[in-house]
This record gives C-alpha cells, sequence and structure tokens, in this order.
C-alpha cells in the first residue's frame, strides 16, 4: 500500500498541471466582462481605418501594457493594434543629405542647400564636420522650388569645446517638415575655424500622428544631500506614459550629470534614465540641453542632479510630457463601435493587424474620437482565473499529503534497514 501512495499523488499532481495547462486565462472575452465602456464615434469619410488616442483615465484605469482593452461593433469584437511613439520611431533612418550647392555669401556665412528624398518628413538634421574648438548659429530655410524660402528655425547653436572640457553638439531640430529642399545658413558670428563636412537627415516616411500631453504631478520630497539635488514625483497614476522630463532654469555655464529612477510603490526604485543637463553662454550665442529622455508608466519617478562641489542649480520648474498610445482598428460605420476596459484577469489578445500595422501609413489615418467614460452597466464579476489559482488551498493541502507520506516512508525504511 505505502508503494502505491506515492504513484497516485504523482499521477494527481500531473492531472493538476495538465488542468493548470488546458485552463490558461483566457484572451477571449464578453462584454460583460468589462468594468467601464465609452462610445467611438468612427471617422468613415473614405476611411477603412481608424485611429483612437486613448485617454489618462482610460489608462489608469487598464492593466500594465494595456491588455484588457475590447473593441465592439454592436456585439462583435473587432481586432486593433496598439501603436506608440516606438512604432513611429522605428521608422526614422538618417541619411546623408545631397548637397546641391554651396557657398558664402557676402557675408561670410556659409549656405548650403540640400536635397529631401521624395515623400519623407524631417524633424531632425546635424552638421557633419571634424572641426574642433568652434561655435556657429545656424538658420534653416525650407522650399518647394528653391526660389521661394520659409524660415524652419533661427539661430540654433552648434558647437564643440574640446578644448574646454565640454560637450559637442551638432543637431538642430526643427518642426516636422517635409519641403522637398532645404537651405542652412551657417552664420559666421562664432568663434573657431569651422568647415562642414557634410549633413545628416532623421527621416520618416511619414508624418507623426502622436501628440505630447504634459504630466501633471505632485512634488513629494526635495533635497540636496552630499552633492546630490533630488526630486521625487507623484503622478497620481500609473500606466501614463512619460518620455521627456525638462528641468526650467535661468542658471549659464553648467553642466550637470543627471539621473532618473522609477518606483512602482515609492521605495523600491530602478535606474530608468540618465544623460547631460547644461547651459553654456558663448560668447553672444547660448547652447543649452535641459531636457532628458526616458522611457516611462509607472507613478513615481525621481530625478538626481549631480552637482558635486558645485552649488545646486536654481530650478524654476519641471515639467514632464509622454505621448499617450492610439489604437488603429478596421472601421464598420453600420454598427456602434465602442471601447471596453478594466478586467484585471484578461490577457492581451492576438490579432493578424498586429503584425501589418508597420506597413501603414498613420498620416492618413483619420481619427476617430472617444467619448465620456461610464461604468459597464452590463458587467457581471466572473473568476476566470485557472482552476489551479481558484483552488491553491487543494494544491497546498496536496503538497502537505505529499510530505507526510514521504516522510512516512523514509521512517520505514530506515526501521526496515536498522532491524535488519
Amino acid at each position: 500500500m505505502s508503494k502505491s501512495i506515492p504513484h497516485i499523488l504523482t499521477s494527481f499532481s500531473l492531472c493538476m498541471m495538465i488542468l493548470s495547462v488546458i485552463f490558461p486565462i483566457p484572451a477571449y472575452a464578453a462584454i460583460s466582462d468589462f468594468h467601464y465602456r465609452a462610445s467611438v464615434t468612427v471617422n468613415s469619410t473614405a476611411a477603412s481605418y481608424n485611429l483612437l488616442e486613448l485617454t489618462d483615465e482610460v489608462l489608469g484605469q487598464t492593466e500594465i501594457g494595456s491588455p484588457d482593452l475590447r473593441l465592439y461593433n454592436g456585439n462583435e469584437e473587432i481586432p486593433y493594434a496598439l501603436v506608440t511613439e516606438r512604432d513611429f520611431d522605428i521608422a526614422t533612418q538618417v541619411e546623408r543629405a545631397k548637397i546641391l550647392n554651396q557657398g558664402k555669401d557676402a557675408q561670410g556665412n556659409l549656405q548650403l542647400e540640400v536635397l529631401v528624398p521624395s515623400g519623407q518628413w524631417i524633424k531632425q538634421l546635424a552638421i557633419i564636420t571634424s572641426a574642433k574648438n568652434f561655435i556657429r548659429s545656424v538658420n534653416v530655410e525650407g522650399s518647394h522650388n528653391q526660389q521661394d524660402w520659409i524660415t524652419l528655425t533661427e539661430n540654433s547653436t552648434i558647437f564643440d569645446l574640446t578644448d574646454e572640457q565640454k560637450s559637442r553638439h551638432f543637431e538642430v531640430n526643427l518642426p516636422q517638415t517635409n519641403f522637398p529642399y532645404l537651405r542652412l545658413i551657417i552664420n559666421n558670428d562664432g568663434k573657431g575655424d569651422f568647415h562642414c563636412d557634410g549633413v545628416s537627415l532623421s527621416l520618416q516616411n511619414q508624418a507623426v500622428a502622436l501628440n505630447a500631453t504634459e504630466r501633471s504631478f505632485s512634488m513629494l520630497a526635495q533635497s540636496n544631500n552630499d552633492g546630490v539635488q533630488e526630486y521625487t514625483f507623484d503622478l497620481h497614476q500609473s500606466h501614463l506614459p512619460v518620455e521627456e522630463l525638462e528641468i526650467i532654469t535661468d542658471a549659464v555655464n553648467f553642466n550637470r550629470r543627471a539621473e532618473i529612477y522609477a518606483s512602482d510603490n515609492n521605495k523600491d526604485w530602478d535606474q530608468l534614465a540618465q544623460g547631460e543637463l547644461f547651459s553654456y553662454q558663448l560668447d553672444k550665442l547660448t547652447a543649452k540641453q535641459s531636457m532628458l529622455k526616458l522611457n516611462s508608466n509607472v507613478r513615481y519617478l525621481k530625478l538626481k542632479i549631480i552637482n558635486q562641489d558645485n552649488a545646486p542649480l536654481d530650478i524654476r520648474r519641471i515639467r514632464m510630457s509622454g505621448t499617450n498610445p492610439l489604437l488603429v482598428f478596421p472601421v464598420n460605420p453600420t454598427k456602434e463601435t465602442s471601447l471596453y476596459w478594466g478586467n484585471h484577469q484578461i490577457q492581451a489578445p492576438i490579432y493578424d493587424i498586429e503584425k501589418f500595422k508597420g506597413n501603414m501609413d498613420f498620416s492618413k489615418i483619420p481619427l476617430a474620437s472617444l467619448g465620456a467614460a461610464t461604468e459597464n452597466d452590463a458587467y457581471q464579476f466572473k473568476d476566470i482565473r485557472p482552476w489551479t489559482e481558484r483552488n491553491s488551498w487543494l494544491l497546498q493541502g496536496i503538497l502537505v499529503i505529499v510530505v507526510v507520506s514521504l516522510l512516512i516512508i523514509i521512517v520505514r525504511s530506515i526501521r526496515k534497514i536498522s532491524s535488519e
């Protein structure tokens, strides 16, 4: 009998494992499985797909990664793909520009006309140069015909301060544009010798549809100890994307290393990003970097500014922003479309649209609008966890029985060996 007990228990445990595989947490769901809903007003003007931006309220009430979002046309579940800023970043490529004309004007300013590849959008360019220890300001203009020029940005500063052991900065940010021709005017009003070896363009094949949202937050703590300036922030809710943190200060001629940490509970902190903050008053020009890039969707953030032996920075304001994700989905104007969410038990769905969203031109897809969020009147709680999770007490009992049975077998074996 004692020999059969382990076999029985082993078989039973194997059955439990099989049951947990057969009955996993499902991804499919009914309308009644969700706490919240909101109506969706689609834009069906000659469009087979729509984009829908998720609100802060929706993101705050979903689980991490928003696995519990579902779209319905009437009672029919419709597929969607989540579109984030990262989907647009993947499409960004850096390419060396073709220089059409290059020369100097009467004031000695260097002028370059460059060709933007057809159909491409540009939001940043960089000057390619091997020059050292220089400062220059740059103006950029755009044109459709190389005759009529529109100013895109003025007095952007590029510099290299190798001898002063400071940073170098060759990038020029632009408002997103698709002009086929750009003209760069590199003003001869700085210092040091400069020559241009070329221009690189950060290109995208479509305009970015995401708009950054400034995040509201509370300052939980602020300190300045041992040469480290520290700020702790509470964004009031989780799951809100934060991609940029900017300090607003009147301070000049400083360079500080900064670190950003993230936490779900304001206790356990993980380093999320680090970077350099600086502001240089360079003769008549100013070069500054006051923004740090990060990728967070947790509630608590901490900023550390390493001052070392320098005086703390006088920071007037701190600003954080991020872009909420969108859903791209097929449009059916004949039925009412609704968004449902709010179920911590459900897994994310797997739709075919997720595999080909990278081939979509989001700039040509119209935006749908989301109505006010309400509680779902049809909601009914159902415990859809796997059987093993819902009956964990039984597994614990089985483990106790297994341990006791093994002890009995061991004791009996020892007694049998002793008697022999």
